[in-house]
């Protein structure tokens, strides 16, 4: 089969160029000699960029087909071949499911900016003199904690984190190390949410939680300006970013004192007397609960509201949290009852979470222990506790912080997109 086309307003360079026909536009029908030919338009998606062609072909061209074609040196089109007689062709395929002509970005273009984006980590982090980790994905014993529904497998557990691993190789002497890792975490999806996820974890000995911010700055400033080039990258504020405490936030929103200390029941009071008891209209006393985990749900019954009226100040560092909240964090050397915990939010999104860890052994055994309770009061499957972690713990963790970065949030806060499935080569229900 021979055609030969004019390009119509395109940019490709000369050579062989592959694509699929998206749609087949009828022309007229012109005699040459013994045969006829039709002359019409077809809409070619290369990548994810669409271009117009008209041509004049014998044969029928049917919509969906992969083609080839050569671009001449003066931007003609010629000896045009389809690759297959005729396809199935679905909109909502998997031919059309990563670049859509009418999105911009395409999904397509939202990858390959996510694929900069972690080539960029490994960059800074590299410059900084960390060295990358890769620790197991399949675990004996999975993080205790109820909020996480760990997946079971014949032979154990998929990560929710590569905390402990990574934790263990500070008490064997790593000092700076990160981990880009793929995460597990049952029953969770949602715009923000996947099954699957991507993890940015990395820890530094010797240095205060507020060094591992500095970090997040200093990083995600850098990924900016290597995607200058991309229109779609948001502007984001210079650091510092501003730091606020738990405590503060309570104080302004709600007219509450946090102390650290409270019961669930205190802080039900508190509620009650600030003026806010609608916010817990709906929550019912349950004997079951044990007094950590009620705490847990009042706390997060007004968090969840205090999260869209943050939302304006982006990004924002929030610290010190209430210590029933932080499993795996040290208590804050200069306020008893909360915890050296910070989150970084971005327009209302958590992005990041971070410790200054706790390195005492038997206090962390004391809260697995709790958070197994905690577990079999919300029916939740219990799990084995991780052994040899603790056990290291024992032996000494240095004094360290740690942070861990959703790596798709990330590169939707970077691209403006609103739904975890656009920056992601498949999402749970593609698979």
């Amino acid at each position: 089969m021979s055609s030969s086309s004019q390009t119509s307003s395109i940019s490709l360079l000369s050579g062989i160029c592959h694509g699929r026909v998206l749609e087949v536009i009828s022309g007229s029908e012109e005699s040459n000699g013994a045969s006829s030919e039709k002359e019409k338009n077809i809409l070619v998606l290369i990548k994810d960029r669409l271009y117009s062609l008209k041509i004049h072909q014998t044969d029928e061209i049917f919509q969906g087909v992969l083609i080839s074609f050569e671009v001449t040196e003066n931007a003609k089109v010629k000896n045009l071949k389809p690759e297959q007689p005729s396809v199935k062709f679905e909109a909502d395929g998997d031919e059309l499911r990563w670049r859509r002509p009418a999105k911009n970005p395409s999904r397509m273009e939202l990858l390959r900016t996510r694929y900069k984006i972690i080539r960029g980590i490994r960059d800074w982090f590299e410059q900084q003199d960390f060295i990358e980790t890769e620790t197991p994905l399949l675990v004996r014993a999975p993080s205790p904690e109820s909020q996480f529904s760990p997946i079971r497998t014949d032979s154990g557990f998929l990560i929710t984190s590569p905390e402990f691993q990574m934790k263990r190789l500070l008490v064997g002497g790593f000092e700076k190390i990160f981990q880009l890792v793929r995460c597990f975490r049952n029953a969770e999806s949602g715009p923000l949410h996947n099954p699957e996820f991507t993890l940015l974890e990395w820890y530094r000995t010797h240095e205060a939680l507020e060094v591992l911010m500095a970090d997040i700055e200093q990083m995600i400033m850098r990924l900016i300006e290597m995607l200058a080039a991309e229109n779609f990258i948001r502007q984001i504020p210079a650091p510092p970013w501003p730091r606020v405490t738990v405590s503060e936030l309570f104080k302004k929103h709600f007219n509450i004192i946090l102390d650290g200390s409270e019961s669930a029941v205190q802080l039900a009071q508190k509620v009650q007397h600030s003026g806010n008891e609608k916010l817990l209209v709906d929550i019912s006393a349950q004997s079951k609960l044990t007094d950590s985990l009620a705490y847990e749900q009042i706390f997060f019954r007004l968090w969840n509201h205090l999260e869209a009226e943050i939302s304006a100040s982006t990004p924002v560092f929030i610290y010190e949290w209430p210590l029933p909240l932080a499993s795996l964090a040290r208590p804050c050397p200069e306020r008893p009852g909360f915890a050296d915990r910070v989150e970084l939010y971005v327009e209302g999104m958590e992005l990041a979470n971070g410790f200054g860890e706790l390195t005492d052994a038997t206090e962390q055994r004391r809260r697995f222990e709790q958070d197994l309770k905690n577990r079999h009061a919300e029916g939740r499957e219990s799990v084995p506790l991780d052994e040899k972690f603790l056990n290291s713990l024992e032996h000494g963790l240095p004094k360290c912080s740690g942070m861990a970065m959703g790596v798709d949030r990330l590169v939707m806060w970077l691209c403006g997109v609103k739904h975890i499935r656009e920056v992601l080569c498949f999402a749970e229900d593609e698979v």
